[in-house]
């Protein structure tokens, strides 16, 4: 029986602290959603809700999570949309361990779930999925536009790639660029939103949602930190202080591979 009661929503982090509460078993990876919410445990499902309503999520579903944190969401796409197959990739670690405790708890299946980087999508076939999700993670990985290609290629004709990214405003040459590092964000991976979408294009890929969600999500969590600890108060100043300097905007994004 698991007895972590409180969990990180904190998607940078590898590991699970008790510092902010959440409902079981939708232990979440999120910064969550905070449109008519002040409390995190319904703005973390709030997100999955937004995340999945945007993407006209269907059931019966094959779906690829990239970077599925503490596997909270899994279990929700499974409570709510019953999918046909659940697949997973995240890094090894705690947040793995205790995902794979969660799943075992809940009698599910998430098959394969791998543990790695997103690079580990290679050892998986071609036109397998229907969706490929990557909640509140994508911004973190090197290489993005090689995820793009290989999310392509791992979507059947009329599948959807669905992720949250960071973008700059405006092109930014800014020379505090590597205040991103500490948020485990690669600097030269993040592009404006115009270059995003050209990239996407480029595959391939229709896009069908380009929503900016920096109010709901990043401003949403930096009001509401104020009735958080201390610690959380600190990181919503220095991510609050990150984002105005640096211009950047938080993005949803619909992905489509056409038929």
């Amino acid at each position: 029986m698991l007895q972590v009661k409180k969990m990180t929503p904190f998607p940078f982090s590898k590991s699970p602290v008790t510092e902010l509460s959440q409902t079981p078993p939708y232990y979440v990876s999120n910064f969550g959603f905070w449109t008519g919410v002040s409390d995190y445990k319904e703005a973390g499902i709030q997100f999955l809700s937004e995340f999945a309503t945007e993407c006209a999520l269907k059931n019966n579903a094959l779906i690829l999570e990239v970077g599925s944190g503490l596997g909270g969401s899994l279990v929700y796409w499974k409570d709510h949309f019953h999918p046909k197959k659940l697949s997973a990739i995240n890094l090894s670690g705690e947040q793995s361990n205790f995902a794979k405790e969660l799943f075992h708890e809940m009698e599910m299946v998430v098959d394969p779930f791998l543990e790695g980087s997103w690079e580990t999508m290679k050892s998986l076939p071609t036109n397998s999925y229907d969706y490929i999700f990557s909640v509140d993670a994508a911004y973190h990985f090197k290489n993005t536009k090689e995820f793009y290609i290989e999310a392509y290629r791992l979507l059947k004709p009329g599948g959807k790639l669905v992720f949250n990214t960071i973008n700059f405003e405006r092109e930014n040459r800014f020379h505090l660029h590597f205040i991103l590092h500490l948020f485990l964000i690669p600097p030269n991976e993040i592009k404006t939103n115009e270059i995003s979408i050209k990239t996407l294009e480029g595959i391939g890929f229709t896009i069908e949602k380009n929503l900016d969600w920096t109010i709901p999500v990043i401003h949403g969590f930096i009001q509401n930190s104020k009735k958080m600890n201390f610690s959380l108060r600190s990181f919503s100043s220095l991510l609050n202080a990150t984002t105005k300097s640096l211009g950047l905007s938080y993005r949803y994004f619909v992905a489509m591979k056409p038929y």
